[in-house]
């Protein structure tokens, strides 16, 4: 490609990723509370712990950019730090491919919110791909309750392998280390608290988010493409006890070039949009401590490899513990509806504190 339609094309990406940005920015400083919403209560009425933040750890999904989707009172004024590990399993076994590994996804935040409705936070994220050690835990759970184990006890444990198959023949077209999908990325996320809601309303928000990626999966072209996403949040307080909380977001990728994995075997083919949502279901046991339900749904990421070109759905259960040392959150992650492109399974754990 010459050089000066090369660097067109570029200007062309960034120029409406700018528009984008400038857009979320104005929606941001400049958009009054909503007309009608008075007589509003504290900042934190509709809020009470909050949810767990937990990030799709699907196959497709988790190889860019996730989305964080953030409701009223994630950013709170003043400063604060997080930070969160997840470690997933993943097997799926399809007549096209198998992926067998295990990953461990770090996010770690720093976070300014300026008054109750404006805040700013950046995340490092890194995403490691290594052996299954839960590998003999989870098939002895199967085994414990008669689960079928779907090929896992066929193989060795501790494997972190990608092979891709003739789904006509069987025949292995390609063998790689899961090593190869791992990536990171800093984020810039901004977040605007439209209205901190009435007890009949809930309290909403706008969010944003840019992301450069410091270093992509092996199997791209591109090291340092820049995705950006936006959305919306609702938090609701229905009694002392129970809250619910709920978020879309919509994210635009930079296209990305992707190599083939073996001579003959089509290379992935990503979307260059997607769609996420979260919906939380929220009981305080006390005013410190609350159990969470999450669903998390994510949107197809892949194109043209069978169920891995499908949604991701995750289930979330777990705590918050507010401590005078900080928030302490913990999750158990399941995959349902689509297996093959959801965590087998995982586990989530984060710590917090605001200054």
């Amino acid at each position: 490609m010459p050089v000066q339609l090369k660097n067109r094309h570029c200007f062309q990406r960034w120029r409406i990723k700018g528009v984008f940005l400038a857009v979320v920015a104005l929606s941001c400083t400049a958009f009054p509370a909503l007309p009608g919403w008075t007589q509003e209560l504290s900042h934190d009425y509709n809020y009470g712990l909050g949810k767990i933040d937990l990030r799709s750890q699907s196959p497709a999904q988790s190889l860019r950019f996730t989305l964080p989707l953030l409701i009223h009172g994630d950013i709170k004024p003043g400063w604060g730090f997080r930070i969160a590990s997840t470690w997933s399993n993943v097997w799926a076994n399809e007549s096209e491919y198998l992926l067998d590994y295990e990953m461990s996804d770090t996010i770690v935040t720093v976070a300014y919110g300026f008054n109750k409705r404006f805040g700013l936070s950046l995340e490092f994220e890194n995403r490691n791909y290594f052996g299954g050690h839960m590998d003999g835990l989870i098939q002895g759970f199967h085994d414990l309750f008669g689960i079928d184990q779907e090929g896992r006890d066929d193989v060795s444990k501790n494997r972190k392998v990608i092979q891709r198959f003739d789904p006509k023949t069987g025949q292995m077209l390609s063998e790689t280390s899961a090593e190869d999908l791992e990536n990171n990325g800093i984020a810039l996320l901004m977040s605007y608290n439209l209205t901190h809601g009435t007890k009949i309303w809930p309290s909403a928000n706008v969010f944003g988010a840019v992301r450069y990626a410091l270093n992509c999966a092996d199997l791209c072209r591109e090291n340092h493409p820049v995705d950006v996403g936006l959305g919306f949040g609702l938090a609701k307080r229905w009694s002392k006890r129970w809250y619910t909380y709920a978020s879309l977001g919509y994210t635009l990728y930079e296209s990305r070039d992707v190599l083939e994995p073996a001579p003959g075997v089509a290379p992935m083919d990503f979307e260059d949009r997607a769609v996420t949502g979260l919906f939380v279901l929220s009981w305080h046991y006390t005013p410190t401590f609350s159990i969470l339900v999450q669903y998390l749904y994510s949107g197809p990421s892949i194109k043209n490899i069978d169920v891995l070109d499908q949604a991701s759905h995750e289930v979330h259960f777990g705590f918050k513990w507010k401590t005078r040392y900080g928030m302490i959150e913990f999750a158990l992650i399941e995959n349902v509806i689509t297996m093959s492109n959801s965590p087998d399974f995982g586990l989530h754990g984060g710590w917090g504190f605001h200054f």
